[in-house]
């Protein structure tokens, strides 16, 4: 019924974690598909190797392909009527797959489901998106335009997604921010719905400093990438990719001649809000582990002495 793509690359430990979690789901008819994104990963094949499931399968790639390309050979050697993403630091709970069926539909090639996340930091976890995607605004606004002064009202990460077979062989992954650009080309080409399940499905891992296939990009790349999809982003939703978005890669790069191009970008081609550029200020002012623990204390506040007591 359902295949779960998982790419990985020397990381045979969390991907034996996020392997394990879909072999535990409540529905049995599932495939667990890993694609070994190197050449040179014994660890890895040997780990996989050893597991007596007949329902895993994994494909060594003979040169890297990055998160999306190995991702595609996925989709393309997928069995299931149903294709389900899983990063390999992430985690399924138990009975993701069967929520995500049930609320899918009959018209399999127009639907993608969703799902909220826990998101475990170093400092807290949180529940995200704190606002699901109801199509009430358009989807480059929903992820874009940021209006709070923290992330995570909005969310749609791949880990968290669901989509017919049919449906993925026609969008297919793109390099540059792969989750969003196949999110993007689903709605506004195809007049695809996205639908979620109202509870956390994911634990997503995130913000612990480790290296992973598709979690860093050049902000020049991401840069081209808006700009080639201009038709899918409309002038408000480029201000804030440009100035909330693109600029958190280059701050944490160290890359200061990005402040003025981004900027500029911004004002030129898009509607900044005020938000946006208070924003784009303390990024480039504010260190990022500061702006983690501001938002570990606003969603979480210290608690008083009587709290504990009780």
């Amino acid at each position: 019924m359902i295949s779960v793509i998982v790419p990985t690359a020397h990381r045979p430990q969390l991907l034996m974690r996020a392997v394990t979690s879909v072999l535990a789901q409540s529905m049995s008819d599932l495939e667990v598909l890993v694609v070994v994104d190197s050449p040179i990963c014994l660890e890895t094949t040997q780990l996989l190797s050893d597991i007596a499931d007949r329902r895993l399968r994994f494909i060594q790639n003979p040169r890297s392909l990055g998160s999306a390309g190995a991702r595609n050979v996925g989709i393309k050697a997928a069995r299931g009527e149903w294709i389900a993403f899983l990063d390999d630091d992430d985690e399924c709970l138990s009975d993701k797959l069967e929520l995500q069926l049930a609320i899918a539909g009959p018209v399999r090639h127009l639907v993608i489901v969703s799902c909220l996340s826990y998101v475990v930091t170093p400092l807290q976890r949180y529940i995200w998106p704190r606002h699901i995607y109801d199509g009430a605004s358009s989807l480059d606004e929903y992820l874009f335009d940021r209006r709070t002064w923290f992330r995570g009202d909005a969310m749609l990460q791949c880990s968290s997604l669901l989509m017919s077979r049919q449906l993925s062989l026609e969008l297919m992954f793109t390099p540059e921010h792969d989750d969003w650009d196949i999110l993007l080309r689903a709605v506004n080409a195809k007049g695809v719905r996205i639908v979620s399940v109202g509870k956390p499905l994911v634990i997503h891992h995130t913000e612990d400093g480790r290296d992973s296939l598709g979690a860093s990009f050049d902000w020049r790349k991401s840069l081209m990438w808006a700009d080639n999809n201009r038709s899918l982003i409309n002038p408000r939703a480029y201000a804030g990719f440009c100035l909330t978005v693109v600029s958190p890669q280059a701050a944490k790069a160290g890359d200061y001649s990005a402040f003025l191009v981004l900027l500029y970008r911004a004002f030129r081609y898009g509607y900044p809000r005020p938000m946006h550029f208070a924003l784009y200020l303390a990024i480039w002012l504010i260190p990022i582990r500061w702006r983690q623990k501001l938002r570990s204390l606003w969603y979480h506040p210290p608690r008083s002495r009587n709290e504990y007591a009780a």
